[in-house]
């Protein structure tokens, strides 16, 4: 099924037109690049809702769904997704931080999991700083644990298929 040469001539001139070069293969990327990059999402929600906290504004953040309507139509509508504070003032007026991956605290240095700060407005600074240290790998092995821990942990709870039998 060969193209009739006046149609062949239509495409390459119509291909002539454009620059045309060789792609290499779209590069994949590593756990840990999929994880830091996972951290940085929630941390940035974190410093979006203390900042919002601070000039006395409301956070909200939204999510994307697919849902049908009345007339059984599915549109995209957008929800608000619950974020829980990562952050809690102590009762002596000291503001901590915890950083989280799933619904493990990581270990910052080994057995302090907080951030302590003196005042509720220093909180951004300290959380940018994280979000740096996760950009620049400082937090890799945390994560790397955590996250090995919990696939770990769903893997033994997973009930075991039952296998056919085949008669």
């Amino acid at each position: 099924t060969s193209m009739p040469l006046a149609i062949q001539e239509c495409v390459m001139s119509n291909l002539s037109k454009l620059k045309i070069v060789a792609q290499a293969a779209k590069r994949q990327q590593t756990k840990s690049e999929h994880r830091r990059g996972k951290l940085l999402e929630k941390l940035g929600d974190q410093l979006a809702m203390i900042e919002a906290q601070i000039n006395g504004e409301v956070f909200t953040r939204m999510r994307r769904i697919w849902r049908t309507d009345e007339t059984g139509e599915r549109v995209l509508v957008d929800r608000v997704k619950r974020t829980r504070p990562w952050y809690w003032m102590s009762g002596a007026g000291g503001c901590y931080f915890s950083v989280w991956y799933g619904s493990k605290m990581l270990e910052l240095k080994p057995g302090m999991t907080a951030i302590q700060v003196n005042k509720r407005e220093e909180l951004p600074d300290a959380i940018r700083s994280v979000m740096e240290a996760v950009k620049q790998g400082e937090l890799d092995i945390q994560i790397e644990d955590v996250a090995e821990q919990g696939t770990a942990e769903l893997r033994l709870r997973a009930p075991l298929k039952p296998v056919k039998k085949v008669s």
